[in-house]
């Protein structure tokens, strides 16, 4: 009978030194601290003036046409450098292209696919220029 009240009185007292440390622990603090001066209303917001609402820019591709006398037309897609494609139609090899697209500003870079060329640049400046002349590497040319 000693054994089960030292039991019981050890259970006690480590639940009460428990009981103690969670309430002691618990300090009322505000989750989120007012972060410069405070305005009552919407109206009186202000973005700082280096801040830009834009979430799209304006930008021009260009494809040099090739001088050629042959009569070629493929399909000319654009798309940006994650796949997606935001351009499609037929396109003479022999023309010039220019187009400006409202892309999203996250968009560095644009990828052209006609028939077999597939070209990937940057954009720089708002504007991306390609060319129908395929580049080969060393690995392309026969010995």
């Amino acid at each position: 009978m000693n054994n089960s009240r030292n039991n019981f009185k050890m259970m006690a007292g480590a639940l009460a030194v428990f009981a103690t440390l969670f309430f002691a622990s618990c300090v009322d603090e505000p989750i989120e601290r007012p972060v410069g001066s405070q305005t009552e209303n919407i109206e009186a917001l202000q973005a700082s003036g280096t801040f830009d609402w834009k979430t799209s820019e304006k930008i021009t591709v260009e494809i040099e046409g090739l001088a050629i006398d042959v009569d070629v037309n493929r399909k000319l897609t654009l798309e940006t450098g994650s796949g997606d494609e935001f351009f499609g139609g037929a396109q003479a090899m022999n023309e010039d292209f220019e187009m400006t697209f409202d892309l999203p500003a996250h968009v560095t870079e644009v990828t052209m696919k006609y028939g077999t060329i597939e070209q990937k640049k940057e954009i720089s400046k708002n504007q991306v220029s390609f060319s129908f002349v395929e580049e080969r590497g060393e690995e392309d040319l026969e010995l």
